[in-house]
């Protein structure tokens, strides 16, 4: 007796003729019949009554649909509790990242996790903005790397990595490169290069030049590093995290800090509704126990 043969045993049964439970199961309706028959065998004794058109039950055979269906619901229970408890132990991570692993050094995070953890399969992905906070969404990442002000701390747990801040870049001998400070009204009248309308660093740059009625020219979007050459050569001046700059240390650039301290902190974020892993839980505590 197999767990197949029960199956179609009670479709018969719910379905009323073995033609009707046949095409419910996507078999041949030959093929269900010799099943059926193979069952009654081992048990020797007739289920069904076939002097009837329908597939009606014998005494015997509605003894038996009853047990039937008991020992299929506890199969499809023992079935849920074994996939359960392989989602719970699964020991993959799957982590999304804005393109920041090298200004923020976070590669030494998942080095160090990796080689603590070698039992734990950690993938990485490093994506734009938009498709991060789609993937966390929808659950596709256990947890993304991004900036705080990205998240919805309603929704999400937030862990701290690093901190960092928005700054203006300008070209070396630039009339602004002399303060110490700068505030939002001096940048009036300036040429600005920004990142691309993706990022979250572009629409936080246009909201600010909105709010604080920066009369700001753009003359153009691009990556960091196009940004960073362009400043150079005197295109313009910029807006970036000031970590983005330091790891090019570019001779020809100057940044100066804005005197409106504006955080653009880096964090592993999770979804609240996300059940917790033991592989999640460890590099959930590794992160929290990891500074930059």
């Amino acid at each position: 007796m197999t767990f197949e043969q029960l199956k179609y045993f009670i479709a018969i049964v719910e379905n009323g003729t073995y033609f009707n439970a046949s095409e419910s199961l996507h078999i041949s309706q030959s093929n269900l019949s010799k099943q059926i028959i193979k069952l009654e065998k081992e048990l020797n004794i007739d289920l069904f009554d076939r002097r009837l058109r329908s597939a009606s039950l014998t005494d015997a055979g509605r003894l038996f649909y009853n047990d039937a269906t008991i020992l299929i619901n506890q199969y499809n229970i023992a079935l849920n509790n074994i996939s359960n408890y392989k989602k719970f132990n699964d020991e993959k991570l799957h982590i999304g990242t804005l393109p920041i692993q090298t200004q923020y050094n976070l590669t030494s995070i998942f080095n160090e996790f990796k080689k603590d953890n070698p039992e734990i399969n950690l993938t990485i992905d490093e994506v734009e903005d938009e498709k991060l906070l789609e993937g966390i969404k929808m659950d596709e990442y256990h947890i993304i790397l991004a900036r705080e002000n990205m998240l919805n701390p309603k929704y999400y747990d937030i862990y701290p990595i690093a901190k960092d801040e928005l700054v203006v870049v300008l070209p070396l001998g630039h009339k602004l490169s002399k303060y110490s400070q700068l505030n939002f009204n001096q940048l009036s009248g300036e040429n600005f290069i920004l990142m691309n309308p993706y990022t979250y660093i572009y629409q936080l740059c246009m909201n600010i030049i909105e709010e604080y009625n920066i009369s700001a020219n753009v003359v153009r979007t691009a990556r960091t590093e196009s940004i960073i050459g362009a400043v150079a050569l005197n295109e313009g001046i910029s807006l970036l995290p000031k970590k983005n700059i330091e790891i090019f240390h570019h001779k020809n650039l100057v940044t100066v800090p804005l005197n409106h301290n504006i955080e653009l902190s880096v964090i592993a974020a999770k979804k609240k509704t996300r059940a917790n892993t033991p592989a999640l839980n460890k590099l959930i505590k590794f992160i929290e126990n990891f500074s930059i």
